[in-house]
């Protein structure tokens, strides 16, 4: 490429473009109410063109197309309608010779059958979903016994030399990295356990998990790194099947409008995933796997936290069943680190949700059938993982006791009992009326996914949220025999 001075002609060797070419344009008041039309070949013009016209011609009720160029007396203009009701107007010439109305006409219908095909071609590519990207899953094979202690042991040793030594935290932030893309959990996990004696050194270690999650950084092969920060949705739903899927490739819509919602910067980047998280999935790595998320899309894939082609099976499979469910997920994005305040994405959440919402129905709605939604604010990932389970888990208890106090005459009535079940990582919550020991409802109270899940921090939520409702709670210890 090279500068050409203001005064140059114009050089170069152009395709010829397209013989109809159909288009939007706007106007000081936004888009325009009404569509262009442009002929590029001789007689070349332009016109407008809109909908939604039931003028009355001879031969409308014709099979096949049916046209007419009809003068407007009343507003001094040549019009062209058809029984598409379609109409073409305000026709602009730039030969010296215009045609006649028989050749204005051919010119037309030939303009409003290529119009057909075109609006055939958006159906279908509308249908047919964005062009499928590669799937990328992160490296989740085992260490070997021996290596994974040496792992666990350099993790700890660097996670005690880190306390109170700035030094020493970048150093661990590096390793933690290094731990939790190399793909077997069990070295986090296991170091970030074996410290639980030493809360400074854990909670150093857990801090940089976190932050390696939250804000991830991307090496690129021409040298440059990529600073980034890990949002999401919450998103809700219901479903009366089994089985929940997890990749809508049509999510990748929401992009560009979520971006201006939240008024991120034109030249910033903002990318969301098509992998939605539930529960479930972040439970079983621990969410260790996220770290994988940015580099996988700075690459242009999408990542895969499970094996799509089982996946997919095991789903339909269940999707055969009934199985009345209720799902909390998050929905992740990308955005360049700086790109977007905390405090402006609260102050424009309500714009993001109303212009996100519809978006996310349709992407969900075109890969699973599913009931009932609710999409929350977006916020930075981890507390968008708390505010989300916090609500999720309040509105799966209070709609059960409400339920069963209506029929016993009052939350006063009730009393909780709750047992922590290690299969669904989280408390099962028993209500029954005080004085019996029966239980008349049960309702899950979830610990929030982490890379260190904090039980504790639940069982406090938990108890805080009963004393609210002024409901007794206990905790029931399961015994081993």
């Amino acid at each position: 490429m090279k500068s050409l001075p203001r005064n140059a002609r114009i050089r170069g060797e152009p395709f010829l473009p397209s013989r109809f070419i159909f288009g939007d344009a706007v106007d000081d008041q936004g888009l325009e109410g009404c569509e262009y039309l442009m002929h590029t070949e001789s007689p070349a013009f332009i016109c407008r063109l809109v909908g939604n016209d039931d003028t009355d011609f001879p031969g409308r009720e014709r099979d096949g197309l049916a046209s007419a160029v009809l003068y407007d007396e009343a507003e001094s203009i040549t019009v062209y309608v058809c029984n598409l009701r379609l109409r073409l107007f305000d026709f602009n010439f730039y030969d010296e010779i215009e045609p006649n109305v028989g050749e204005l006409q051919d010119i037309c219908d030939e303009a409003m059958r290529t119009y057909q095909k075109l609006q055939k071609a958006y159906i279908e590519r509308d249908a047919a979903g964005p062009p499928p990207r590669e799937m990328q899953a992160g490296p989740t094979k085992p260490l070997p016994p021996a290596e994974r202690q040496r792992e666990v042991g350099r993790l700890i040793e660097q996670a005690r030399l880190a306390v109170g030594k700035p030094m020493g935290g970048m150093q661990l932030a590096a390793s933690v990295q290094m731990a939790l893309r190399a793909g077997d959990q069990a070295v986090f996990t296991e170091a970030q356990l074996a410290l639980a004696s030493e809360p400074e050194a854990r909670q150093s270690l857990v801090h940089c998990g976190r932050d390696a999650v939250a804000f991830p950084e991307v090496m690129r092969k021409d040298g440059s790194v990529v600073s980034f920060e890990l949002w999401a949705l919450p998103f809700a739903f219901s479903r009366s099947q089994g089985g929940v899927w997890w990749h809508f490739p049509r999510l990748e819509s929401l992009e560009v409008a979520l971006a201006d919602a939240l008024e991120v910067p034109e030249k910033s980047i903002l990318w969301v995933s098509p992998t939605l998280f539930s529960v479930d999935m972040l439970n079983e790595r621990g969410c260790q796997d996220l770290v994988q998320l940015a580099p996988v899309m700075d690459a242009g894939c999408d990542f895969a936290p499970l094996d799509p082609e089982s996946s997919r099976a095991t789903y339909e499979a269940a999707s055969k069943t009934s199985e009345p469910q209720l799902v909390m997920s998050w929905i992740p994005f990308l955005v360049e680190r700086g790109a977007l305040p905390v405090d402006k994405a609260r102050r424009l959440g309500r714009r993001a949700l109303d212009v996100a919402m519809p978006l996310v129905q349709q992407a969900i709605a075109a890969e699973m059938e599913y009931g009932e939604a609710e999409l929350f604010a977006p916020m930075p990932w981890w507390e968008a993982l708390s505010s989300g389970m916090r609500a999720w888990n309040r509105k799966r208890l209070g709609v059960t006791a409400a339920l069963l106090a209506s029929r016993q005459g009052g939350l006063d009535k009730l009393e909780a009992v709750a047992e922590y079940q290690p299969e669904i990582q989280g408390f099962d919550v028993l209500l029954r009326v005080k004085g019996l020991e029966e239980a008349e409802a049960h309702a899950p109270w979830l610990v929030t996914p982490d890379v260190a899940p904090d039980r504790d921090a639940a069982w406090k939520d938990l108890a805080d949220c009963l004393r609210e409702a002024g409901i007794p709670l206990s905790q029931s210890v399961a015994r081993l025999h």
